[in-house]
């Protein structure tokens, strides 16, 4: 469908949205509707995965060659949607996530074997680092996902044959020499210290240290990431079990939650995100929990680890959920995942009627170990 008119008006969700007219020469292939058209372009993960049964049967020379022609096309065609979104709706809640799929998409033809890919990739980042508009964070989040673009192409197409779990040691090398990179552009930029951090925390030996060196002697990391890398050379954590947390915020809804004033009360402080499909999954036992124990005194606070405050609101208000959300837009940049070190979800910990951490790892029998928690009694 040609788009002809001056500027295309949209009403999606309650709210307008002034969309700017495609090129002459260019053909609208995504829906009108912003929502509708994010989905088609989420659509890229579909396509771009191997056949199943190559899980348990290794695949001819033949399977292979086919496959790769048609990654590439659907790679090739699935950039050009994230591209057309990214022009279409630019104040859309995904065209931040449109940027990232446009480059996962051009990575995806890297590896089978396109060879323009490489290039384009290289001139969109280029693009976005140029554009002072955008968000310092927005443009590192580009620039550190276009570090793929070497990897997929040392491993091709074995990042389908083989799957991206037996890559992870290699993909891992490849994004702390892209965020090393990074930094020499953007030396005080939290979030990659922070992603730095997240790496140190899971690594091991050598490697493991001098990550933590490094944060620790950088001189535009954040006090927070210098905190935790601490920890990890010191062999310490930022909390202590029988000890009580600082969680002190105003909530999504307007609440004041004080985790102080909640002594008396059992309280599950529960690390999540509305993409986190193992934090979907939990919902409902934590949902039943909640409403057979709360009014025995067993309360809900929820961490939320999401970057969109719109998609969020929509979750909570899908799925009812009753307990205090803490958001600051902040992702894994979240004030309480950082002061406690938190980069692994769902994270559930509770705490004790006394105010004291108990528990932090409470996902399995919760309902038993709530039970137990309001049970004991507590001195005056």
């Amino acid at each position: 469908m040609q788009v002809s008119s001056l500027v295309r008006v949209i009403l999606s969700i309650g709210v307008l949205v002034l969309v700017p007219p495609l090129l002459a020469q260019e053909k609208a292939t995504l829906p009108a509707d912003p929502t509708a058209a994010w989905e088609e372009v989420q659509k890229v993960h579909e396509a771009l995965v191997p056949p199943h049964s190559w899980r348990t049967q290794a695949p001819t020379p033949e399977q292979v060659a086919e496959f790769q022609k048609q990654v590439r096309q659907a790679a090739i065609s699935f950039a050009e949607k994230a591209r057309e979104f990214i022009k279409r709706f630019p104040n859309s809640e995904n065209v931040g996530d449109a940027r990232l799929t446009l480059v996962h998409a051009l990575t995806h033809a890297i590896a089978a074997g396109d060879a323009d890919a490489e290039k384009q990739v290289a001139t969109f980042v280029s693009t976005v680092l140029a554009d002072k508009k955008l968000s310092e964070d927005d443009r590192v989040r580009v620039l550190l996902y276009s570090g793929n673009a070497a990897f997929m192409k040392r491993v091709g197409m074995r990042v389908f044959t083989e799957g991206m779990s037996k890559l992870d040691d290699e993909m891992e090398t490849v994004g702390i020499e892209s965020m090393r990179a990074a930094l020499k552009q953007f030396p005080t930029n939290s979030m990659i210290f922070t992603l730095l951090v997240a790496v140190a925390q899971r690594s091991t030996g050598e490697r493991q240290k001098e990550l933590a060196r490094d944060i620790r002697n950088a001189p535009g990391a954040a006090p927070g990431a210098k905190a935790l890398a601490d920890h990890i050379l010191n062999g310490t954590k930022p909390y202590e079990v029988g000890k009580p947390l600082d969680i002190r915020f105003t909530a999504l809804d307007g609440r004041e939650v004080d985790l102080a004033k909640l002594k008396g009360k059992v309280v599950l402080i529960e690390f999540w995100s509305t993409t986190c499909g193992p934090c979907i999954a939990e919902l409902p036992k934590l949902k039943a929990a909640y409403d057979k124990l709360h009014d025995q005194g067993f309360e809900v606070v929820g961490i939320s680890l999401d970057d969109k405050e719109s998609a969020l609101r929509r979750f909570i208000k899908e799925k009812d959920l009753p307990w205090p959300q803490h958001y600051d837009g902040k992702a894994w940049e979240n004030l309480f995942a950082v002061r406690y070190g938190i980069f692994g979800i769902p994270t559930a910990w509770l705490v004790d009627k006394r105010g004291n951490l108990r528990d932090v790892d409470s996902r399995n029998d919760l309902e038993r170990r709530v039970t137990t928690l309001l049970a004991e009694r507590t001195s005056n």
